[in-house]
């Protein structure tokens, strides 16, 4: 399937949003599409009564999902496709087969791996503090990047508080387009333990190795992910959006998230934001798009 990547921010009131439907850079993740996993193309059709099949019709029937894909390769190489529900529930549009869809906090893979290209250059110390790379730009309540990690970061450990959980979505569209900005309202906020003492899953952790990459790279993440990752792996339908691109490539679902329990459906399949007014990057809200590897 062609799919795009990027990090997954909580939406406020929904702390457990990204384990109610479904990963760092680049836009909604997938658990906030109507699209639940990848999705190839293939001649093999799948069983009517297949488990996963019948899997995903639970999603939709009894989880609310407007709709769900899978792909599922067996033993023998044939690739069976899955569909359920609708891509559209204005138009009740079937949803496409080859999809793609933004695989929003499974960038945060591409972002820890070019990570881990530059400690093999010699150019991070992943037990280096953060304040080595972003002097003095972490500090808070119980903050303070001369004490937490680039390891720490890619683990989870580093106590910083989630910045999703103080987002704000305005039409369904996000209204912060600065990793600074994004950062600071994660500031704003108390830590929430000591670093390396707990594990808590933290969307602020990968806006900083971002922004660590960005720092050492001299180009922003996306392009720096596109030039290590994308292009040597020959993912031919994979990309990174440019500021501003609220248009995922080819036929796509759309998708829908709640602000609140009781709040209308919200159509965020685009929320790439807009061109930056500082430069930066769109690590957190855009999505890498992400397909299987070429010949």
């Amino acid at each position: 399937m062609n799919v795009r990547a990027g990090n997954n921010p909580r939406v406020p009131g929904r702390r457990s949003l990204r384990r109610v439907v479904v990963p760092a850079a680049v836009a909604v993740a997938a658990s906030l599409m109507t699209v639940s996993a990848p999705l190839l193309p293939a001649a093999v059709a799948a069983p009517a009564k297949d488990g996963v099949q019948q899997s995903l019709n639970a999603l939709v029937k009894d989880d609310g999902v407007p709709a769900a894909t899978a792909s599922v390769t067996g033993r023998d190489g044939r690739t069976r496709n899955y569909v359920a529900g609708v891509a559209d529930l204005r138009t009740g549009a079937k949803v496409p087969v080859d999809a793609q869809v933004r695989i929003g906090s499974n960038t945060k893979a591409f972002t820890a791996v070019v990570v881990m290209q530059l400690v093999a250059e010699g150019k991070v110390d992943i037990e280096a503090p953060v304040d080595t790379y972003l002097p003095g730009l972490v500090r808070g309540d119980g903050i303070d990047g001369r004490n937490i990690t680039v390891h720490q970061l890619l683990q989870h450990t580093s106590g910083l508080p989630e910045y999703g959980e103080s987002l704000d979505l305005v039409g369904g569209r996000y209204t912060y387009t600065e990793p600074r900005d994004l950062l600071d309202l994660a500031l704003a906020r108390k830590a929430d333990f000591a670093p390396g003492t707990k594990w808590a899953y933290n969307n602020t952790n990968y806006l900083l190795a971002g922004m660590i990459v960005q720092k050492l790279t001299g180009r922003p993440v996306g392009e720096a992910i596109t030039e290590r990752i994308i292009k040597p792996l020959g993912l031919r339908q994979t990309y990174f959006p440019a500021p501003g691109d609220m248009s995922i490539r080819g036929a796509h679902p759309q998708g829908y998230l709640k602000t609140q329990p009781d709040a209308p459906l919200l159509d965020i399949t685009e929320v790439t934001p807009p061109p930056r007014k500082r430069g930066g990057f769109s690590l957190t809200l855009a999505g890498v798009a992400t397909d299987q590897p070429g010949p």
